[in-house]
């Protein structure tokens, strides 16, 4: 796979009690509900070309927490991400961030949000450079 990210939506508290990891096909679109409690995520495959996942927040929660584990989305332009695969993010009333090659919301600066959370993983047609 080249891309796996993992979103530790951890909510309120540490234990985690749900769990909903969304696969993404061709091009997928998808709604989860975040609650007390919910660690999920989603996974890509080569096949992928673009993945929406919109997060929103239950009403038993205040906010949730977005960091990625194993991220490789292979961009030629690393510092604006316009040349290849990349990761949108955008939350409450902000601009959308941008990530690619191993740029990624990570443990210590994870994406925060109160409301909803937006991802959205764009990815050109497999190259031979990066066969898996």
């Amino acid at each position: 796979m080249r891309f796996t990210a993992l979103l530790l939506l951890a909510i309120c508290i540490v234990h985690v009690a749900n769990s909903e990891l969304v696969q993404c096909g061709k091009f997928t679109h998808k709604v989860v509900d975040v609650n007390k409690n919910t660690k999920t995520g989603f996974n890509t495959n080569k096949g992928t070309r673009i993945c929406t996942v919109l997060f929103k927040i239950g009403s038993d929660c205040d906010q949730m927490k977005m960091s990625c584990g194993r991220f490789f989305l292979p961009n030629k332009d690393e510092y604006k991400c316009r040349r290849g695969d990349k990761m949108w993010v955008k939350t409450d009333g902000e601009r959308p961030r941008v990530y690619c090659e191993h740029n990624k919301p990570t443990q210590d600066f994870p994406v925060m949000s109160i409301r909803r959370l937006k991802t959205r993983v764009t990815m050109g047609p497999p190259s031979p450079m990066y066969p898996n």
